[in-house]
């Protein structure tokens, strides 16, 4: 899936197993680039549960499972490659923050 267009470091969990970039569109794994000091927020949609788990060497504060509607964002205050995927749904929903 390609399109997106929104603003960087806008995540969609959801509404199937899921993680859509809102900026470039790309999906599982949802990839985008921002500056340090940038803010990536997810927001939930549908109604399948969904959290936003950081995985790897480079972590940051994870989220709760949630289900409907939500967000939770996350500043990041350091260069690196940040992994992450749902706690529920594992490696059929990853994400990648690129932050340089």
């Amino acid at each position: 899936m390609r399109g997106g267009g929104g603003p960087l470091g806008s995540v969609t969990a959801g509404p199937g197993i899921q993680f859509v970039s809102g900026h470039n569109g790309t999906t599982n794994a949802a990839v985008d680039t921002i500056a340090i000091g940038g803010t990536v927020t997810w927001t939930w949609t549908g109604s399948l549960p969904h959290s936003v788990q950081s995985v790897g060497s480079t972590s940051f504060a994870s989220s709760s499972t949630m289900t409907g509607s939500g967000t939770y964002a996350v500043r990041f205050d350091a260069p690196g490659t940040y992994q992450y995927d749902c706690a529920v749904h594992g490696q059929l929903m990853t994400g990648t923050i690129v932050v340089r």
